[in-house]
């Protein structure tokens, strides 16, 4: 299929914003959070439950979701963290390449 004119989407059809414009202006509405704040939020109202601070309610939540991992089950950190950190940039197929190597990290909590 060939287009004429301006290309629809892709890196071509990408033009800096001047000073002072912006390309999205009305942005994130006001008074809307992220997940990362909403995250938060729970974990500082479930630690009042609790009796616990919003940190060891979230050490409570990790050791969970590493005894799960532990038995194959990822769902727990890869929704979490995706959400929170963003998605990983190489997919779990892609053995990787010199010019873009696949770095894997682990590492196990004993408490």
């Amino acid at each position: 299929m060939e287009t004429k004119g301006k290309t629809k989407g892709g890196i071509a059809n990408l033009k800096p914003c001047k000073p002072g414009e912006t390309h999205n202006p009305n942005g994130r509405p006001l008074g809307q959070r992220n997940y990362a704040t909403i995250y938060r939020e729970a974990l500082r109202k479930i630690g009042e439950t609790k009796g616990m601070t919003s940190d060891q309610v979230e050490e409570e939540l990790l050791e969970t979701g590493l005894g799960k991992a532990l038995k194959g089950d990822f769902n727990f950190y890869r929704d979490t963290f995706d959400r929170t950190h963003g998605k990983a940039p190489q997919s779990p197929d892609d053995p990787g390449s010199k010019a873009n190597p696949l770095h894997v990290q682990h590492s196990v909590i004993w408490g």
